[in-house]
């Protein structure tokens, strides 16, 4: 793994402070910038500052991510000016978003009794991407034509977004266009405006599991890490929990049963379905430490630093700390986690009902995607099935040949059978003559032949 590079003592005592929880990686990409372009204390300045956001990982990111940045960059700011360190204020870094029109809030107002308030906070940002576009083209809502918004679904390709995130955004866009077509609000229809044909094509990836070496590795990391996001990691990666999950955790999640069995109780999530996993003893043990740190009051076992649920961006973030060094093919995400744990389950020969209990799905069809069969499993299942077919046929070789037939000797006793079974009755005698007779005729072909 590749050392980190050093950083000034001065940050080094912010990262250890209350105050730079969770900071670490931005704290260090900020240093890093700074002795690139020969910054230091003495002659930051307030574009320096901006000249960083503006891409602080060296390319550009989503508005989220610089908008975290720029949230913990300030946050060390302020402490170094605290300290005298540096002059300038940060007012400037607070972030005010300028609010939606008000027929978008109506529209997010009307769709708050049926949908999750995470679903609507989607639709949202959602609408924000396309007003945030429309107002760097000046263009007014009511305008929208379709060269427009073919230029935004360039747009949305070139920012580097995911099909599944643009997806998810322009059917959004699309609802929200057929409400205001609907009110007379457009001067084109919606369904002009955004087609079928303009959602990208969704690739289908097989589930992809770490290397058991890999994992091995990444387990011990986040097992001896201080961070508690990676901690959770771990936590997620040894109970199947989706990244949603990890962050609903509620601080009262663990359960026990009259057998001393332990448990842990996945909220409602993705599927709208409350579960228990199964603990084994060093995950519960990790569970219990998670409880131990942070507010005893506090609602969720993994909290922000201002006391709120942890965004998922968080746990991302701490999960690219962790991997630095290992070589992952592919890139590494959160979900392979919950693919390992899936796959190294029916590897150890669990079936696929309850492995589908334990990721929480409604359909089977759901868990043959996430957890197929690993080439362990398959090569068990192949040497089985040859042992059983080599055993079949040898027992079918060293079981002993019948006789040779007589065809003679067989319809004689044919012929015998059926006369003894004639009986009295008339009928019954008359039918059975007549069999006999035909019986002794092939008797005579065989015999010729």
């Amino acid at each position: 793994m590749k050392p980190a590079r050093p950083i000034p003592e001065a940050a080094e005592d912010f990262l250890r402070s209350e105050a730079g929880n969770h900071a670490e990686r931005v704290i260090r990409m900020l240093h890093r910038w700074m002795t690139d372009h020969q910054v230091d204390f003495d002659t930051l300045k307030p574009g320096h500052v901006d000249e960083f956001l503006a891409r602080p990982t060296g390319r550009p990111v989503m508005a989220r991510t610089r908008n975290d940045a720029r949230y913990k960059v300030r946050r060390y700011l302020d402490w170094l000016r605290l300290k005298g360190l540096i002059a300038f204020d940060t007012a400037w870094l607070r972030v005010r978003r300028k609010p939606l029109p008000e027929a978008a809030e109506h529209f997010l107002t009307t769709l708050t009794p049926t949908l999750e308030p995470s679903t609507c906070e989607q639709y949202r940002g959602s609408l924000r991407a396309l007003y945030d576009w429309l107002e760097g083209q000046e263009v007014a809502i009511a305008d929208l034509n379709r060269r427009h918004m073919q230029g935004w679904f360039q747009h949305l390709h070139d920012k580097g977004q995911a099909p599944a995130t643009r997806v998810n955004i322009i059917v959004a866009v699309r609802v929200y266009l057929r409400g205001l077509n609907d009110a007379g609000l457009l001067k084109e229809p919606a369904d002009e405006l955004i087609r079928n044909s303009d959602l990208p094509k969704l690739p289908l990836y097989l589930p992809r599991p770490l290397e058991p070496e890999t994992d091995e590795l990444l387990r011990e990391r986040l097992a001896q890490a201080r961070d508690p996001y990676q901690r959770g990691l771990l936590l997620m990666r040894n109970t199947g929990l989706r990244i949603g999950e990890l962050s609903a955790l509620e601080y009262d999640c663990l359960r026990s049963d009259a057998k001393g069995n332990h448990f842990l109780k996945v909220p409602l999530g993705k599927l709208k379905k409350e579960r228990l996993v199964p603990l084994d003893a060093p995950t519960y043990q990790l569970a219990v430490e998670l409880r131990q740190g942070g507010r005893p009051d506090r609602t969720w076992l993994l909290e922000s630093v201002r006391g709120l649920k942890t965004r998922e961006s968080l746990f991302t973030e701490a999960l690219k700390t962790a991997v630095q060094g290992l070589e992952i093919p592919n890139g590494m995400t959160s979900h392979r986690l919950r693919h390992t744990y899936a796959t190294s389950l029916m590897s150890g020969g669990m079936s696929l009902m309850g492995v589908m209990k334990l990721l929480g799905h409604r359909d089977y069809r759901m868990t043959l995607r996430y957890t197929e069969i690993t080439l362990e499993t398959v090569g068990e299942e192949y040497h089985a099935a040859m042992t059983k077919l080599e055993t079949r046929y040898r027992l079918a070789l060293t079981t002993a040949a019948p006789a040779k037939l007589n065809p003679d000797q067989a319809l004689g006793a044919i012929i015998r059978w059926v006369q003894k079974r004639a009986g009295e009755a008339p009928e019954a005698r008359r039918r059975a003559e007549q069999l006999v007779k035909r019986l002794k005729r092939i008797r005579e072909d065989v015999g010729d032949l």
